[in-house]
């Protein structure tokens, strides 16, 4: 749908048979006070077709096409695969009234099922960690609302970035890359109103820490080893040079011996791929590092926009478990329109850190991946803070949840995830997903009925009645 052919009578008679066929979400009590996309109509605004945010003159809200208030309560890790396992692929073969994995039957099954669990537990968003086309294709035709990817550079963590995937982000070769992501990945859904935004790269490693931790590197440790005509490598010896009050002082830092910054300018491979070796490389790194993301981003940013005026940048998938979120999401803030984050961790740390960056951003904040866990013996070490059996895990959810959505500065939560993997699946043998069911379907009693109640209260407690 076009911008100037939207209407609410066009989006219901095109979504009505699709989330709200039957109640989409449980949230406000009742299909009829929740439109085609699950947001709630006792709260209103100006409808534009697509989703954005608003600030009410009390809280931020997500606002759907139609025009009503919208709380982004949903799930990652609807991957298809996850149901097609050594260890339960002829139970959902069964289940589907299949032949085989991803026959026509197996497909419409795995649908069909999706959308009635989603509508059981209340949920009214998948986040950006889905892979299921046959719930998010093709384009305009998603059953959900649904976080869409758009990532120029490959930087996910997952992905273990190399070297060579931290390009010159300042070469004329970087715009080159971004327009044509933007006309792969969001050209073809710039009118689909079912998008809630864009995300980019999840948890990017940035810093020094993160390298570590990823055993991989970061902008500046890369730019700074290119040649003298790489524009990279000159913004990085004019940073330098803004930084120390001569050669002299950048050679004391660097045990180097450069005789001028031209010559600086011109060595190439000069520095390892290693940790800083004192503190104030390591403020050298973040003070270049936060010139790359200013970069990085503007670049991105005006290449989606050529392509695509009417959805929401999410950006990044910023890891508040290292420091790159307090590292840089001063930058990225700039052009993204909201906080998207990744954070494992109990209320009272996602409280902290939501208390120190809210006044400062003025942004709302998106939790876009993050869970609590029990461990078992097929899932002996899952994603997120452990807890001691499904009953704290159900109360450290509803915790969390109650006290994030009463805040005027949060607008969602994409739990991780549906179904639980286990340690037979390839890639988690060392580390597990956990989800709201076991591996043949079962939800968890606790984490349904929490779940549920809070799809139930949602925009009575984001509304503060």
């Amino acid at each position: 749908l076009k911008r100037r052919d939207f209407s609410k009578a066009a989006m219901a008679t095109l979504f009505g048979q699709g989330l709200l066929g039957t109640n989409l979400a449980r949230g406000a009590r009742s299909a009829s006070q929740l439109d085609s996309f699950g947001g709630w109509k006792g709260k209103e605004f100006e409808a534009t077709g697509f989703f954005r945010t608003e600030h009410d003159g009390k809280r931020w809200w997500l606002v759907t096409p139609e025009g009503n208030a919208f709380i982004s309560f949903g799930v990652n890790h609807y991957h298809a695969g996850w149901w097609a396992q050594d260890y339960n692929r002829d139970h959902w073969v069964k289940v589907f009234g299949a032949r085989r994995p991803w026959d026509t039957a197996w497909r419409d099954g795995f649908r069909e099922a999706a959308l009635a669990d989603l509508r059981r537990l209340g949920l009214n968003t998948l986040g950006i960690h889905t892979d299921a086309p046959m719930l998010t294709e093709p384009p305009g035709k998603a059953i959900f609302p649904y976080v869409a990817r758009y990532e120029p550079l490959v930087l996910s963590h997952y992905r273990a970035p190399k070297p060579e995937t931290y390009v010159d982000i300042f070469a004329p070769g970087y715009e080159t890359i971004c327009e044509t992501a933007a006309r792969e990945m969001a050209q073809p859904y710039a009118d689909d109103p079912m998008i809630l935004g864009y995300c980019m790269a999840d948890v990017p490693p940035m810093t020094d820490r993160d390298a570590q931790w990823q055993n991989g590197t970061t902008w500046p440790r890369r730019l700074r080893n290119l040649g003298a005509n790489a524009p990279g490598k000159q913004v990085y010896v004019n940073t330098m040079r803004k930084r120390h009050s001569d050669i002299a002082a950048f050679n004391a830092i660097y045990t180097t011996q450069f005789a001028s910054w031209d010559a600086l300018l011109r060595a190439q491979s000069w520095r390892p791929n290693a940790g800083p070796a004192n503190r104030a490389e390591r403020d050298d790194n973040t003070a270049f590092l936060l010139l790359c993301v200013d970069k990085y981003y503007s670049v991105a940013k005006t290449a989606l926009r050529r392509v695509d005026k009417n959805h929401l940048l999410l950006g990044d998938k910023l890891n508040a478990n290292s420091d790159a979120f307090d590292t840089i999401v001063s930058v990225t803030s700039r052009y993204t329109d909201l906080v998207n984050i990744q954070y494992y961790a109990a209320w009272e740390k996602q409280k902290a850190t939501m208390d120190r960056w809210s006044d400062k951003l003025g942004k709302p904040f998106l939790n876009g991946d993050s869970a609590f866990t029990v461990p078992t013996e097929t899932m002996p070490n899952p994603y997120g803070p452990h807890v001691k059996n499904q009953a704290e895990r159900a109360k450290w959810t509803r915790e969390f949840m109650e006290n994030a959505t009463a805040r005027p500065d949060f607008v969602g939560w994409h739990m991780c995830g549906m179904i639980d993997t286990s340690l037979r699946m390839p890639g988690k043998e060392n580390h597990q997903h956990q989800g709201l069911m076991t591996t043949h379907g079962k939800f968890y009693p606790e984490m349904e009925a929490a779940v549920r109640d809070i799809s139930d209260r949602l925009y009575s407690i984001a509304s503060g009645k």
